[in-house]
C-alpha cells in the first residue's frame, strides 16, 4: 500500500512539473498569450487608423468630385485661392486675423464652412 502511494505521489509530481513547464511555455513562447495580446492591441490600433484614413479619403474624393463638376465650387476656389474675380465684380479684402483664425476652413478646397460666395 505504501509503495502504491509513493508511486502515485511520484507520478503526480511529474504531471505537475510537466503541466507547469507547459504553462510557462505557453505564456513565454513566441506564440504566447502575451504576444497574442500585443498583436490584438496593434490590430485594433491599425483598424482605428484605417477608419480615420477611409473617412479622410471619402472627404477628399467628395472635394475632387466638386472641383471637377460643380461650377460654383470651382468659382469659389478661384476667388479664394487665386484671387480671381469676374470682370463686373469688385473685390474687397479685409485683413482681420482674429476672424480668420476662428473660422474652420477646408484647406484643400479653400472654402470656409458656411461660406456663401457666389
Amino acid at each position: 500500500m505504501k509503495l502504491i502511494l509513493c508511486q502515485t505521489v511520484k507520478y503526480a509530481k511529474i504531471i505537475l512539473l510537466v503541466s507547469a513547464l507547459a504553462c510557462v511555455g505557453l505564456l513565454m513562447g513566441e506564440k504566447s498569450l502575451v504576444h497574442k495580446k500585443k498583436l490584438d492591441e496593434k490590430r485594433l490600433l491599425l483598424h482605428r487608423e484605417n477608419e480615420i484614413l477611409a473617412s479622410e479619403i471619402q472627404s477628399l474624393e467628395r472635394s475632387v468630385t466638386l472641383l471637377r463638376s460643380d461650377s460654383n465650387t470651382i468659382e469659389k476656389v478661384a476667388k479664394r485661392k487665386l484671387g480671381m474675380a469676374r470682370p463686373d465684380e469688385m473685390v474687397y479684402i479685409f485683413d482681420n486675423p482674429a476672424s480668420r483664425d476662428s473660422r474652420e476652413v477646408d484647406k484643400e478646397v479653400g472654402l470656409g464652412i458656411g461660406d456663401n460666395i457666389p
